[in-house]
């Protein structure tokens, strides 16, 4: 039961257990376009990992998409997501694709792992909202890069045997490269599943 609810909510390769149509913004009004290139760096780690979830990490990736001027990472099953989550770029590969010259934000969908048979309750408790984590412009003619580097960190494996990669996120241009920004850790900002009243969570009408 505990194995099924977490295939349900995880997108795949993103959290492991050893235990265990593209929408793009309106078009600018001048009609300009820009290269957003999506890199998913290699997966790394802080502490030795068991063999078996590094098997499973190998075969992951990270679910994402675009749409109006926003980006969505989410490490919630795409089934309680209101937005076309229509990418999957695994560890070590990237994606480009031409989009509007703008102002883009991108907003990462957390799930810190809590044990518990029903799915609602896992949300509830787990599940966070991380909006306009990291803002970018598309430039017209120019490549814009959304870095990401999935780290298992030291501290967040000590007695688990769940593996959560901390998505690290930074943007490159020909300006250079912004400082990494966590999307998918809670902090201050972050609005916890049952207080978000935004567009990007499902609700069954």
């Amino acid at each position: 039961m505990r194995k099924w609810m977490l295939g349900l909510l995880l997108q795949a390769g993103m959290v492991v257990s050893v235990s265990a149509q593209e929408q793009a913004p309106p078009p600018s009004e001048t009609g300009e376009t820009g290269t957003l290139v999506v890199e998913i760096k290699p997966f790394t780690s802080e502490q030795e990992l068991p063999a078996k979830a590094v098997e499973q990490l190998k075969s992951g990736g990270l679910e994402w998409g675009v749409r109006d001027g926003k980006v969505v990472f989410t490490m919630v099953g795409k089934q309680f997501i209101d937005f076309p989550i229509n990418h999957m770029t695994r560890y070590g590969q990237q994606e480009s694709l031409p989009l509007p010259a703008g102002e883009y934000r991108v907003t990462g969908i957390g799930l810190e792992m809590h044990t518990s048979f029903s799915v609602k309750k896992v949300l509830e408790r787990g599940a966070f909202f991380n909006e306009d984590a990291v803002v970018f412009r598309i430039e017209p003619g120019k490549t814009t890069t959304v870095s990401i580097n999935p780290v298992i960190r030291k501290d967040a494996i000590f007695g688990s045997t769940f593996y959560v990669p901390t998505l690290m996120a930074s943007v490159r241009d020909d300006a250079g490269e912004t400082p990494a920004v966590a999307l998918n850790v809670r902090g201050p900002a972050s609005i916890a599943w049952p207080q978000y009243t935004g567009p990007l969570k499902f609700v069954a009408k």
